[in-house]
């Protein structure tokens, strides 16, 4: 254990760094700037979040306060099970290049929710997930997650390209 002690000496933060960071920790008017454009962004993503789940009409739980978002995607298991849920999960991060935290890592007892976390990306980027969602969704509701092979779902990333980006690639939702 002696030898772990030494370890911050690798990881440990600069004096010139520490003494930005002092300085910016002391300006009163930038961190009231900073703290207030960080809660419209944060009131933002959540606004966005929400109203594409109303809009797909998937359960979640009403928060007062968090970074993140607890969805219930039951109905959307192949099968009522964890592995069904695992499954779902690949299917949305295969499809649609967006990586959710299964309700099974949280300790859920029971299958198919989800968290999206809102607060990890910028809100145009959160659209962008968004639309992937609702999109790849649809298709669960119409053909069932088992009748979805690779070809149906190529179309799955275009969904919000017409949102103005190109291409974007995986979009993480699980931090």
């Amino acid at each position: 254990l002696a030898a772990l002690a030494n370890l911050n000496i690798f990881s440990g933060v600069s004096h010139p760094i520490q003494m930005i960071l002092a300085e910016l920790l002391t300006d009163d008017n930038f961190l009231d700037g900073f703290l207030d454009d960080v809660r419209a962004q944060l009131v933002w993503s959540h606004a966005i979040c929400t109203q594409k789940l109303e809009e797909m009409v998937v359960p979640y739980e009403v928060a007062e306060a968090g970074l993140f978002v607890y969805v219930d995607l039951s109905v959307l298991l192949p099968e009522p099970t964890f592995e069904g849920e695992r499954k779902l999960a690949r299917l949305i991060e295969d499809a649609a290049h967006i990586v959710l935290t299964p309700g099974e890592y949280m300790r859920e007892r029971k299958p198919g929710h989800f968290r999206i976390c809102y607060s990890w990306v910028t809100p145009e980027v959160l659209e962008i997930a968004m639309e992937r969602l609702s999109y790849l969704v649809k298709k669960i509701r119409r053909y069932g997650a088992d009748g979805l092979d690779p070809k149906s779902l190529r179309d799955v990333t275009k969904a919000g390209m017409l949102m103005g980006m190109r291409r974007t690639p995986s979009i993480n939702l699980a931090e």
